[in-house]
């Protein structure tokens, strides 16, 4: 048997016939990540906390980011009420918005925080990655929005080991242009639904396609009490 294969081998390279190679799987199309962190302040530290967990009134919050996508970063929150207001840039911060690949950054800025307050229900930060620097006005977010009726739930097992936290806060992809912030239209092209979002304690990870023309754009909900 052996050797009737080696003489069908040997008339189809005589004759010049293609040989079925073996083909090797395609490597998985290349893809970058954004790391995000929600701090929460303790006293004079700030620590990591699960971007599910159901803040209160008055908690003091800020985000640490490390991203390898390079381009100008704009963070605009929706609170539960209604109203708008720039995270980043914002009239205080100092320099440019553009961040660099692999580059720590702390969200407003090293020295700022933002207070979780409004209504009980979800804050929506909407965070936007452009190639482009984009003209805002950092002083003004525009005119309030609906307020939302959606109101977080502690999760059962969690809340019985003294934690609060809901399923539905943390990453989001934005899929519906009319839900988009006014000042993120004149990005040009959006990259939303090609997304994918891994949430861990505490760290939240943010994978996309290797970048192109268009702005990479998310939300994150914080829920709070």
């Amino acid at each position: 048997m052996a050797r009737s294969r080696s003489v069908v081998l040997l008339t189809a390279l005589c004759l010049g016939l293609p040989l079925l190679a073996q083909q090797e799987p395609a490597a998985a199309p290349a893809r970058k990540t954004i790391d995000i962190t929600i701090e929460q302040r303790h006293g004079s530290e700030w620590k990591p906390v699960s971007a599910q967990k159901v803040f209160r009134k008055d908690d003091e919050v800020r985000f640490r980011l490390r991203s390898q996508v390079q381009g100008y970063l704009y963070v605009l929150n929706h609170e539960s009420d209604g109203v708008k207001s720039w995270l980043y840039p914002r009239a205080d911060t100092a320099g440019s918005n553009y961040i660099e690949a692999d580059k720590e950054y702390v969200i407003p800025n090293s020295k700022g925080f933002f207070t979780v307050g409004g209504r009980p229900g979800y804050d929506v930060t909407y965070w936007m990655i452009s190639p482009t620097s984009l003209s805002i006005d950092s002083s003004s977010a525009g005119d309030p929005s609906k307020r939302s009726t959606l109101l977080p739930r502690c999760d059962g097992q969690l809340r019985a080991r003294g934690a609060c936290e809901d399923k539905q806060a943390g990453p989001h992809a934005v899929t519906d242009a009319a839900e988009l912030p006014p000042a993120f239209s004149s990005s040009g092209g959006l990259l939303s639904r090609d997304l994918s979002f891994k949430t861990g304690t505490p760290e939240i990870q943010v994978s996309t396609p290797e970048p192109s023309s268009e702005s990479i754009i998310y939300a994150l909900w914080i829920a709070h009490q």
